[in-house]
């Protein structure tokens, strides 16, 4: 049998220990549920995150395809008047004044080109120096701007701080 001091302190201790319980479950069960409700909202703004950069990404994505698709373009377009270019020198070699060999140099070492010259001192020519420096006064500035406006678009598509083909200079 329990005595009596005993009985009287447990009917007091008894409801703290059951109180002190519930109070313990009540915080243990909102803890846990506040915990989850954070997890949730973490998760779905993780999600909203991850579709707002996937989004981002795929923009990105789509504006690289169609700059690559231009750029590709461009390089068979500049391929073909590569060929036309170089069908047209091969159709005229033999024919050109010797003085062409020094325009070409001149012109590829990025010099000034010298003034239009008079007419050919070759009379075996078929094609005026004049004109051939003519030609190449003409179109080998624009084959620097052209190469210098895909350098801008491939370095601006790369990211690159040089240029891609660099012009000679002295």
């Amino acid at each position: 049998m329990i005595p009596l001091p005993w009985l009287s302190i447990l009917r007091y201790v008894l409801p703290v220990i059951g109180v002190a319980g519930l109070v313990w479950w009540a915080h243990h069960t909102v803890w846990d549920n506040g915990y989850a409700s954070c997890q949730a909202e973490w998760n779905q703004a993780t999600a909203e995150a991850m579709i707002a950069r996937d989004a981002e990404l795929d923009v990105a994505r789509l504006r690289g395809e169609a700059l690559s698709k231009g750029l590709a373009e461009k390089e068979r377009e500049l391929s073909a008047l590569n060929r036309e270019y170089l069908t047209y020198a091969n159709a005229i070699t033999g024919n050109c004044p010797a003085s062409l060999g020094v325009l070409v140099g001149t012109a590829a070492a990025g010099q000034t080109l010298p003034g239009t010259p008079g007419p050919s001192p070759d009379p075996a020519a078929a094609v005026g120096a004049a004109a051939i420096a003519s030609n190449i006064a003409t179109n080998y500035p624009r084959c620097w701007e052209c190469i210098a406006r895909l350098n801008a678009l491939l370095d601006w598509h790369a990211g690159a701080k040089d240029s891609v083909t660099k012009k000679k200079e002295e």
